[in-house]
């Protein structure tokens, strides 16, 4: 099963495309695309994505999120 990063990675691809992942990186100083999906999540890495996700998605976006890390 992959790792939270690597499935809100995914999650923000999917709706943001590659642009939206870059300004995830610039937003959060984490390189996502360095994390393993079978790689353990960083606790201070995860901690800065999940701060950054509010000015990169929607209301909506993250609440389809939140249910989708939630069935993991």
């Amino acid at each position: 099963m992959a790792n939270r990063i690597s499935r809100i990675t995914a999650f923000v691809e999917k709706r943001k495309l590659g642009f939206g992942v870059a300004r995830l990186i610039m937003m959060s100083g984490v390189n996502v695309r360095s994390i393993g999906p079978n790689d353990p999540d960083p606790p201070d890495a995860l901690r800065r994505l999940e701060q950054a996700l509010p000015q990169l998605l929607s209301a909506q976006e993250l609440s389809e999120l939140q249910q989708l890390l939630s069935e993991a």
